[in-house]
């Protein structure tokens, strides 16, 4: 049975930013955050339903939607302006992360006997002849890696000594740590993806087109009710793994979590885990690109062609920008949990305003208690972005 395009989501937002970030909040902060993953899959599930609501009932991606609600010169200007900016800035964000979390896996695989520097010209260019000539059967061994290395994850949460007493409290009593707040908000920005917003809706529109709609939604909310908690085991066994490493000096690169899947896969926990990272960064350096073009031409109208010169200049501009930030030579480790936190902000704009779309159009019916938990996911990310806020203002003050 087909089970629609959800997945696209999952391989999209388990990328080296969740491993990462997971990670480091599990060897930093134990078991406290693992409720914030609970709630980020959640609030995944119900606002990437809304956007494939609008996608497979609708027939419209949320920048079609766009487009057609907002009628009026000066207001459609200045809305439009903000999304591909938001979208843009926050895919080429992310892109700097992905770039980098590749090179650090591949770094981690040869022993550093290669420059960063190479290695990230040379994912940059792999990325790109994958968009540019769309190479699915590449996309598809790498995503396998990922998988295969989510799998380790999950035997080692098993085989590691996780205290699963202080684990349960984590994950169902909300808890922020002092100094985690920041953390939080990259929890939820590498769970909720704002530009997961954007490609599900587009992707769930072309998969099911020409099938009943009403099947089609039923058939896409059941492989969303499969595949996204997956992704939230993915994660929450991350960060479990990395609650029981036992370090003095903190985290401090990429290679020094390595040991995070030493109970599942031994004397090749360095192999494993840079070959993982590596094919997570680069499948995601294709979907974050990939995302920006899709909305960008959705909103502007463009044909449905990925050899339109606007199409591309979007996506090479996103990747490019992602390289140059990556080739800068900061800790990849603090780009990458700054491009969650980064999203986490941008979150409750984005989900307020795909809310608001989903109440005005008639073909998405859903009852009043599904878009209130639609409205109070979105309270909750926009009170966690205020409160991120005013700690950065505290710390410049």
């Amino acid at each position: 049975m087909k089970l629609g395009t959800s997945s696209v989501v999952v391989a999209a937002f388990v990328g080296p930013g969740t491993v990462l970030t997971c990670a480091t909040a599990g060897v930093d902060f134990g078991y406290a955050l693992g409720w914030v993953l609970v709630f980020s899959v959640g609030a995944t599930f119900i606002l990437q339903s809304f956007t494939a609501g609008a996608g497979i009932l609708a027939g419209q991606g949320v920048g079609e939607a766009m487009r057609e609600f907002f009628q009026g010169a000066a207001v459609r200007t200045v809305v439009f302006a903000l999304v591909v900016l938001g979208l843009w800035a926050g895919t080429a964000a992310f892109e700097t992360g992905n770039v980098l979390g590749a090179a650090t896996g591949l770094e981690t695989l040869l022993g550093g006997t290669v420059s960063r520097a190479w290695l990230i010209l040379t994912i940059g260019a792999a990325a790109a002849v994958m968009l540019a000539l769309q190479l699915r059967f590449v996309m598809q061994l790498l995503t396998g890696l990922v998988a295969f290395m989510s799998l380790v994850f999950v035997l080692t949460m098993v085989l590691a000594p996780v205290d699963w007493a202080q684990a349960t409290r984590g994950l169902f009593v909300p808890h922020i740590p002092r100094g985690s707040l920041v953390r939080t908000l990259a929890l939820v920005g590498t769970t909720v993806v704002a530009y997961n917003l954007f490609l599900h809706g587009s992707a769930a529109k072309k998969y099911w087109a020409g099938t009943d709609r009403q099947v089609a939604w039923r058939r896409e909310l059941a492989g969303m009710a499969i595949f996204l908690p997956l992704g939230g085991l993915i994660s929450v066994a991350i960060l479990f793994a990395g609650a029981t490493l036992q370090t003095d000096t903190g985290v401090r690169d990429v290679a020094s979590l390595a040991p995070l899947i030493e109970p599942a896969a031994g004397s090749l926990a360095r192999i494993l885990f840079g070959l993982g990272i590596f094919a997570a960064g680069i499948t995601s350096a294709v979907t974050a690109p990939l995302a920006a073009a899709l909305g960008v031409r959705e909103i502007f109208g463009w044909p449905d062609d990925t050899r339109h010169r606007g199409f591309q200049i979007v996506w090479i501009s996103v990747l490019g920008t992602g390289l140059v930030f990556a080739l800068w030579g900061r800790n990849p480790l603090e780009i990458i949990i700054a491009a969650q936190a980064a999203n986490g902000l941008l979150l409750p704009f984005m989900a307020g305003f795909v809310l608001y779309l989903t109440t005005r159009q008639g073909a998405v019916t859903l009852p009043r208690w599904y878009l209130g938990l639609g409205a109070l996911v979105t309270l909750i990310c926009a009170a966690l972005g205020a409160r991120t806020l005013m700690w950065v203002w505290g710390q410049l003050a």
